[in-house]
């Protein structure tokens, strides 16, 4: 029966007409299209699913940022309204500064040689310079003669007259003595023969005025005698003792100016110039060489309108360029500057006029790397 129902078939599919064919073909082609198209619609599907993922994303970071963004905001108006509650700080910058010695001499002289050079550090009394002055030389010469001879005056003043000048001139007294006791005598018998007539008048009075004369001149022997044994008066020793101390005076002065000649530190430092050189003439009063002390400090100019936010204070803290590190300083005190450093008003701004004012402030500790002429930056908090 099988077979019977395959030949049924076959002679039906020979049967089929042309038309059929095509109708069959048609059919297919309709069912391909129709699975092609819902392909492409889950396809389509598919892809709206995995676009609309991309845009959630999005807007998920979008919102994050927009936070991020609001707080950062808020933040930076936080700060403001902190920053403009704090003081304000002020910068101002000092200098380092020392005492400048300037050592001359009194005396005109040359150089005849110099012991220091420029930056030497040196120590007080140190040697500087040799000076070399003929004129002083001579005058200490002179100084001392004349003390030498004001010496022997004060000598002699003391002691009085040798024994033997006493000797002789007691022996002159006494030869002295005895002409006018012979004087005398032959008075008193040209007396007794005047009376008797034996002499005349002229010669009794020849032989009185020999008496008295012989008398003088055994008092003035005496006398002599006398104040060689005495000795000098107490205004001749004073005379004498002046006279010693005007010599040494001058001796004294000689001295000084010879000590002129040996130039010495006057105070520990660094030798910031000399001046001159060897064999040459150096003026009086003229420097030779200069020191910089170690002490030092810092000059800090403030305006009138600055001085509340320091006054008060006892030390500041400095930055140091040249170092590039901080000190701390201490306040010494504060000096008014002159007019040249007011600041004048005018009718157009009104208020007064601003006077500066100078601090003096010392290192806290000693630094031996600050030097003159650096500066020091200060930063202070303005007073409201």
């Amino acid at each position: 029966m099988s077979e019977n129902q395959s030949l049924t078939a076959n002679s039906a599919s020979e049967q089929r007409t042309p038309i059929h064919q095509q109708m069959d073909n048609e059919i297919e082609n309709n069912d391909k299209l129709l699975e092609s198209e819902s392909v492409d619609t889950s396809q389509t599907a598919q892809d709206q699913t995995q676009a609309l993922k991309p845009d959630s994303t999005k807007s998920r970071n979008l919102k994050i940022f927009a936070t991020l963004l609001l707080i950062l905001i808020l933040s930076l108006i936080g700060f403001g309204l902190w920053k403009s509650y704090q003081p304000q700080q002020i910068e101002l910058q000092g200098r380092v500064e020392a005492e400048t010695i300037y050592v001359s001499t009194k005396v005109p002289s040359r150089i005849e040689e110099l012991y220091v050079q420029e930056g030497q550090v040196v120590k007080q009394n140190q040697p500087l310079v040799r000076l070399w002055s003929p004129e002083v030389s001579a005058k200490k010469q002179q100084a001392l003669a004349s003390l030498q001879s004001a010496l022997a005056f004060q000598s002699t003043a003391t002691r009085g007259s040798q024994q033997e000048n006493i000797d002789s001139l007691y022996a002159n007294w006494q030869a002295l003595k005895a002409q006018e006791a012979l004087a005398n005598t032959t008075l008193q018998r040209s007396i007794n023969l005047f009376r008797e007539g034996v002499i005349s008048r002229q010669r009794r009075d020849e032989i009185q005025a020999a008496a008295t004369s012989a008398s003088q001149m055994t008092e003035a022997a005496y006398q002599q005698y006398a104040r060689a044994k005495r000795g000098s008066t107490p205004e001749q020793k004073s005379t004498a003792d002046a006279q010693v101390e005007i010599a040494k005076a001058a001796v004294a002065e000689a001295n000084a100016l010879e000590a002129e000649t040996q130039l010495n530190a006057p105070v520990d430092g660094v030798v910031s110039k000399t001046y001159g050189k060897v064999s040459e003439l150096i003026a009086m009063g003229v420097p030779v060489v200069s020191i910089i002390q170690n002490d030092i400090w810092v000059s800090l100019t403030v305006r009138e309108d600055q001085y509340a936010s320091i006054y008060k204070l006892k030390q500041l803290q400095g930055y140091i360029p040249a170092l590039n590190q901080y000190m701390l300083f201490n306040i010494k005190n504060i000096d008014a500057e002159g007019e040249f450093a007011t600041i004048k008003t005018t009718r157009q701004t009104g208020g007064y006029d601003i006077r500066s004012f100078k601090v003096h402030l010392v290192p806290a500790t000693p630094n031996p790397n600050l030097k003159v002429g650096m500066s020091v930056l200060f930063k202070l908090n303005k007073a409201r």
